[in-house]
C-alpha cells in the first residue's frame, strides 16, 4: 500500500533528472537563428546567435546544411521542454506541505470490486489511473502524474453477480451526480469516479441503466480496443485490478490524442503513450501483442495513431529515438 502511495506523489527527482538530460543535450546543439540576405540576385544565409552580451553573425553559404537546420529545430523543442520542466519544479517547491492522500477510499473501491468478482466480470481501470498502476507494477519509466479521477470501464452486456455499487459508494462517502445525458458519476473524498461503457447506435439513444449494479454508465466511442486484451494486477492482499494491456492502452491513447475534443489533454495522452511505448519495445511478447492489435485496426485508426506519434517529437523531444522506433514498428 505504501508503494502505491509513493507512486502518486509528485516526484521532483524526476524533473531534476530531466533538467540535467536536456541541459546536456543542449550543450551539444547549435544555437541561434538562420537569416537570409539577397545580394545581386543570389540568396545567402547567416547564423545569428548571442554570445554573452554580444550578438554574433556567422556566414553559412548559399545552402543551409541539413544537420544545422535539424539541430536548431531540436534545440527549439528542447528549450520548450526545459521551460515546462522548470515550471513543474517551481510548482513542486512551492507546495512542500501538500500531502493529499487519495489512496484509502480508492483502495476500498478496488477491494470491494475484487471481493464481488467484478474484475472477473470485465470491469477495467482505464485512463490516467491505469497508467499510474503500470508505473507501479511494470518496468515503465516514472512520469509524475497527478490525477484525482478514476475511470472504470464496464462491459456490455453485464455478466457479473448483482451488487448495488451505487449504494456502496455512497456509504463510502461519495455523492451521486449526473451528467446532462443522465449518466452517473460519483464525487467525494476529493476524487471523481466515472463509469464508462461502449456507445450504442452512434449515441442516438440515452445511456442505459444497469440494474444489476444500480448504475447508469456514460457511453463513449472508441473504447472497443480496451476490451480486446486485458490483464489483472495484484495490488495487495485481497486487492486486484484489471487494466488494458499496455499495447491496447498505447494505441487508444494515440488515437484519442488526435481527436479535437481531446485538445486540452493531448499532451498528457501523448506522454503516457510514449512512456508505455518505450516499455513495449523492451518486451518481445508485448511488441508481438502490439503488432497483432495493429494488424486488426482500420485505416482511419492507423492514420490517426501515426499522426499523433509523429507529432509526439514536439511534446517529448528527449524520446525522439523511441518515437522513431515505434513509427518503424507501426508501418
Amino acid at each position: 500500500m505504501e508503494d502505491l502511495k509513493d507512486t502518486l506523489r509528485e516526484n521532483a527527482d524526476f524533473y531534476r533528472e530531466q533538467e540535467k538530460k536536456i541541459a546536456a543535450r543542449l550543450a551539444l546543439l547549435p544555437k541561434g537563428r538562420i537569416r537570409s540576405k539577397k545580394i545581386g540576385g543570389e540568396v545567402y544565409y547567416y547564423l545569428h546567435y548571442r554570445k554573452g552580451r554580444t550578438v554574433k553573425t556567422d556566414y553559412i553559404g548559399k545552402d543551409v546544411p541539413a544537420e544545422l537546420r535539424s539541430g536548431l529545430e531540436e534545440r527549439e523543442r528542447l528549450d520548450k521542454e526545459l521551460l515546462r520542466v522548470r515550471e513543474a519544479l517551481s510548482l513542486l517547491r512551492s507546495t512542500p506541505g501538500n500531502k493529499l492522500d487519495l489512496t484509502e477510499p480508492l483502495l476500498a473501491v478496488f477491494r470491494v470490486l475484487t471481493k464481488q468478482k467484478l474484475w472477473d466480470a470485465g470491469f477495467e481501470i482505464i485512463g490516467s489511473w491505469c497508467f499510474l498502476l503500470y508505473q507501479k507494477y511494470l518496468p515503465i519509466d516514472k512520469y509524475p502524474l497527478k490525477t484525482e479521477d478514476l475511470d472504470i470501464l464496464i462491459p456490455r452486456p453485464f455478466k457479473g453477480e448483482a451488487f448495488n455499487l451505487n449504494e456502496f459508494l455512497q456509504r463510502l462517502g461519495f455523492s451521486q451526480q449526473f451528467h446532462p445525458d443522465g449518466s452517473m458519476y460519483f464525487s467525494g473524498n476529493r476524487i471523481k469516479i466515472e463509469f464508462l461503457t461502449r456507445e450504442r447506435r452512434n449515441g442516438t439513444q440515452p445511456p442505459r441503466h444497469i440494474k444489476e449494479i444500480a448504475l447508469t454508465p456514460q457511453e463513449l466511442r472508441f473504447l472497443d480496443i480496451l476490451f480486446v486484451d486485458s490483464m489483472v494486477l495484484k495490488l495487495g492482499r485481497g486487492i486486484r485490478a484489471r487494466v488494458p494491456s499496455p499495447s491496447a492502452f498505447f494505441l487508444h491513447k494515440l488515437f484519442i490524442a488526435a481527436r479535437p475534443e481531446r485538445r486540452a489533454k493531448r499532451e498528457k495522452d501523448i506522454r503516457q503513450a510514449v512512456a508505455t511505448g518505450k516499455y513495449i519495445l523492451t518486451e518481445e511478447a508485448e511488441t508481438a501483442r502490439l503488432l497483432d492489435l495493429w494488424a486488426g485496426l482500420s485505416k482511419k485508426w492507423k492514420t490517426r495513431i501515426r499522426k499523433s506519434l509523429t507529432g509526439a517529437v514536439d511534446i517529448a523531444p528527449l524520446e525522439q529515438g523511441v518515437i522513431r522506433r515505434l513509427l518503424d514498428v507501426l508501418l
